[in-house]
C-alpha cells in the first residue's frame, strides 16, 4: 500500500514539472528579441497649448539682483508640436547624438508638421532652455537697497562727500598761510630764542694736549626775547605784495565757497540723471514685456498653422533685440546707482529706490536779468579780475623796485639774558650791542647790464608788462566766452522747452497708433512691420521725452552756474521734486 502511494506521488510530480515548462516555452515564444525602450517625451516639448500670460516672461524682478540670462536656442518649434517627422534610418542616431548633447531641434526641421507620426525620441534630461531663463548667478553680489528722495541727497552729499572734505582741509590750510602772511606784514617778529655753548656731561678719554675750545661743566648760553626789525615805510612795494596774496587768499575762499555751490548742483543733477534712468527702465521693460507677449503667440500660431514663418522669426528677432536694448538700459541705471552712492558716500554698491521724480518747469528768469548776474557773479570773471589787478600791482613793484627808494626800518633789539658759571645778567640791546632804537634807511637796488634780466633790468620790466597785458586779455576773452556760453545756454532751454511742449502733444497720439496697430495686428489686419514701427516709435519717444526733460534740467543747472548762483529768483532747484504715485 505505502509503494502505491509512493508511485501515485511522484506521477503528480512530473506532470507538474512538464506543465510549468511548457508554460515557459510559450512565454519565451511571444516574447520579442530585444528589449523595449520605455519612450518619454522630448525634453524640449511643452504643453500643447500652454497659457498666454500678460506680463514677461523675461522680466526680473524690480529691486531683485541682475539674473543670469541664457541666450534663446534656435530650437523649440518643431519639438513643441505632435506633428513632428519621424527620424529616417541610417541617419537617425546622427541627428539624436546631437539633439541629446544640445538639447535642440535643428531649424531645419521646423515646419514639417502635417500629416506625420510622432516622432520616436528617446528621453533625455530636461533643461530649462525657454522663452528667457534666469538662473541664480553663482557670482551672486548682495547690493543694498535704499529709499532716495532730493533733499536726502543734497544733505548727505554736503556733509560727507569726499572731494568736498579735501577741499575743507585745504581751505583750512590756506587760512593758517594767510593768518601767518597777515600777521608778518602787521605786526613785528617776535621770536623767543634759546642758545647754549657745549657742556660736558663726562670725559669718556683723556688727552694729552689741551683742546682749543674747551667745553664747560655747567650751562653757558642765552635766553632772548627778539623784537626784530620792523619796515616803517619801503614806497607801498610791501603792501602790494601783501594785497596780491589778500586777494589770492580771498578768491580761494570765494572758491571754496563756490564748491560748495557747484556741489549742490551736481548733487542735483545726480539724482535726477538716476531717476530718468530709472524710467528709461521700465520703458525699455513695457518694451520687452510687449514684444514677449507677440512672440509667444506666434509661437502658439506656427505650431497650428495659422502663421508665417516670417513672421514668427520677425518677432524672434524683435522680442532678443528688445533684450538687448533693456539690459543695455539696466546697466545704465547700475552705473548710475554707484555713481551716486560715490557722490553721497554711501556704501559701495547700494541700489537705489527712487521716491521722487522731476517736476518740469519752464524758466522764469529773463535773459537780460542773467546777464547782469554772470557780470557779478561768474567764477570765471572773478578769477580773471583777481590775476588782472595782481598783475597790475606786480607790475608796480617791478617798476619801483628799479628805482634807487630807500627803505625805512626800526630795529627794535632784543631781550637777552645771559646765565652761565659767573654770568647772570639780563640787558636790552640792538644790533649796536646798546639800548638804543633807531630807524634808518638804506638802499639795496641792482641794475643789470648783461645777463637774463637785461640792460638795466629791461627784461624783468617788459615781462611784467606783458603778463599785465596778458591777464587783460584773458579777461576779455573770459568776459566774451561766458556771455556767449550764457546765451546760447539761455536759447537752449527755451528751444528744449518748445521740444517738451511737443512731445507732451505727441506721446498720446502715439500711445493710440500703437494700441490701433497692436489690434489690428492681432485681428490679422495688419503687419508685423507695422507693430515694430508702432513701438519703436512710441518707445523711442518716451525715451526722448525723459531725456528731453533731463537735459532742459541740466541746461538751467548751467545757466545757474555761468550767473554764479545758487537758485534762480523765484525758483528754488530743491523744490523740482515731486512724490512719485504709490511711493
Amino acid at each position: 500500500m505505502m509503494t502505491k502511494n509512493l508511485f501515485v506521488s511522484l506521477l503528480l510530480v512530473n506532470a507538474i514539472v512538464n506543465r510549468a515548462a511548457f508554460t515557459q516555452e510559450i512565454n519565451e515564444s511571444v516574447e520579442p528579441s530585444a528589449p523595449i525602450e520605455v519612450l518619454e517625451p522630448a525634453s524640449e516639448v511643452p504643453p500643447s497649448k500652454p497659457e498666454l500670460s500678460e506680463e514677461p516672461q523675461t522680466l526680473p524682478v524690480e529691486e531683485a539682483p541682475t539674473p543670469k540670462t541664457e541666450a534663446i536656442p534656435n530650437e523649440t518649434l518643431d519639438a513643441m508640436t505632435e506633428n513632428t517627422e519621424a527620424l529616417p534610418e541610417g541617419k537617425s542616431e546622427e541627428k539624436f547624438d546631437l539633439q541629446k548633447q544640445t538639447g535642440v531641434v535643428p531649424e531645419e526641421e521646423l515646419l514639417k508638421t502635417k500629416n506625420k507620426k510622432a516622432a520616436k525620441i528617446r528621453s533625455v534630461k530636461p533643461t530649462e532652455s525657454e522663452l528667457y531663463i534666469q538662473q541664480a548667478d553663482q557670482y551672486k553680489v548682495k547690493d543694498n537697497f535704499k529709499n532716495l528722495q532730493l533733499n536726502d541727497v543734497v544733505e548727505q552729499g554736503l556733509r560727507k562727500n569726499y572731494d568736498q572734505n579735501l577741499r575743507e582741509k585745504k581751505q583750512e590750510q590756506n587760512k593758517i598761510t594767510f593768518d601767518g602772511v597777515k600777521s608778518a606784514f602787521w605786526m613785528p617778529e617776535l621770536k623767543i630764542n634759546l642758545t647754549t655753548n657745549s657742556q660736558r656731561i663726562s670725559t669718556l678719554r683723556t688727552g694729552s694736549r689741551a683742546p682749543t675750545t674747551a667745553s664747560t661743566p655747567y650751562a653757558n648760553g642765552t635766553l632772548g626775547l627778539s623784537l626784530g626789525d620792523y619796515t616803517v615805510f619801503n614806497w607801498g612795494k610791501d603792501y602790494a605784495l601783501y594785497l596780491n596774496k589778500k586777494s589770492l587768499f580771498e578768491r580761494n575762499t570765494q572758491i571754496f565757497d563756490e564748491s560748495k555751490r557747484e556741489l549742490k548742483l551736481d548733487l542735483i543733477n545726480t539724482f535726477f540723471t538716476l531717476a530718468a534712468t530709472k524710467n528709461i527702465e521700465k520703458i525699455r521693460q513695457d518694451q520687452l514685456r510687449q514684444t514677449s507677449f507677440l512672440y509667444r503667440l506666434n509661437k502658439e500660431k506656427i505650431t497650428i498653422g495659422k502663421t508665417s514663418k516670417q513672421d514668427y522669426y520677425q518677432a524672434r528677432s524683435e522680442y532678443l533685440r528688445s533684450q538687448n536694448l533693456y539690459h543695455t538700459a539696466k546697466i545704465q541705471a547700475d552705473q548710475t546707482d554707484e555713481n551716486v552712492a560715490y557722490y553721497i558716500a554711501d556704501p559701495i554698491g547700494t541700489k537705489y529706490v527712487i521716491l521722487e521724480g522731476l517736476d518740469y518747469k519752464r524758466i522764469k528768469i529773463s535773459l537780460d536779468d542773467a546777464l547782469s548776474a554772470l557780470e557779478q557773479n561768474n567764477p570765471t570773471l572773478l578769477t580773471s579780475k583777481m590775476l588782472m589787478e595782481n598783475a597790475e600791482r606786480e607790475y608796480d613793484v617791478a617798476f619801483k623796485e628799479n628805482l634807487p627808494l630807500p627803505k625805512f626800518t626800526i630795529n627794535l633789539g632784543a631781550y637777552n639774558k645771559r646765565f652761565g658759571g659767573a654770568t647772570n645778567s639780563t640787558v636790552y640791546e640792538t644790533y649796536s650791542n646798546s639800548g638804543r632804537i633807531e630807524m634808518v634807511a638804506s638802499i639795496n637796488t641792482t641794475w643789470s647790464l648783461t645777463g637774463a634780466d637785461g640792460l638795466f633790468n629791461s627784461n624783468k620790466m617788459a615781462l611784467s608788462r606783458i603778463n599785465r597785458e596778458i591777464t587783460q586779455k584773458e579777461f576779455e576773452k573770459n568776459n566774451h566766452s561766458t556771455q556767449s556760453n550764457l546765451r546760447l545756454t539761455y536759447k537752449t532751454i527755451i528751444s528744449l522747452q518748445n521740444q517738451i511742449a511737443i512731445l507732451e502733444a505727441r506721446l498720446p497720439s502715439l500711445q493710440k497708433t500703437f494700441d490701433t496697430v497692436l489690434e489690428n495686428y492681432l485681428a490679422n489686419r495688419s503687419k508685423f512691420y507695422d507693430f515694430t514701427m508702432a513701438l519703436d516709435d512710441l518707445t523711442g519717444t518716451k525715451i526722448f521725452y525723459e531725456e528731453t526733460k533731463l537735459e532742459h534740467l541740466k541746461q538751467k543747472l548751467t545757466l545757474a552756474r555761468l550767473m554764479g548762483v545758487e537758485d534762480f529768483p523765484g525758483e528754488n532747484f530743491d523744490r523740482l521734486a515731486t512724490r512719485l504715485k504709490g511711493k
